[in-house]
């Protein structure tokens, strides 16, 4: 199965192409332009780059958040108007449990954390333990 990934919850914007669970390829950018200026040209070269089309994927994938609204509702209106154009299936994920999937090969407490940019730390949190379902927590005053 053949997914094209996006996530545009946080200042970076990336694209990924992921094929029966192993990443081919990635694309990252942190720029001054917007989310909606960026995420279709990447996903663009990032297929062109591995001699893909848009017809070649199988599923659509976006980072639902925690995040920036703005750049959530960007990601998530992509990814639906490339499913629904190309009649084909699109998934959430929390932004918080892809980054906790980065340390679980280590084992122990993973503890994903953003900066909610409100001037206060611990906003946004999550942690993993194991294979155990990431929890998130969002609050006001939560300490990190």
């Amino acid at each position: 199965m053949l997914m094209l990934a996006f996530e545009s919850s946080a200042r970076p914007a990336s694209v990924a192409l992921v094929k029966d669970g192993r990443l081919i390829s990635q694309y990252s950018q942190c720029s001054a332009l917007t989310h909606s200026r960026t995420l279709l040209p990447m996903a663009e070269d990032l297929l062109k780059n591995a001699e893909l089309s848009i017809a070649d994927v199988d599923l659509f994938a976006v980072a639902h958040g925690p995040g920036s609204f703005t750049g959530v509702r960007i990601g998530v209106s992509t990814v639906k108007g490339l499913a629904w154009a190309s009649n084909k299936p699109c998934v959430g994920v929390s932004t918080l449990e892809a980054m906790a999937w980065h340390g679980v090969a280590a084992g122990g407490l993973i503890c994903p954390v953003m900066d909610a940019r409100r001037q206060r730390r611990g906003d946004v949190r999550g942690a993993r333990r194991g294979q155990d379902r990431l929890r998130a927590r969002h609050g006001a005053g939560a300490r990190a």
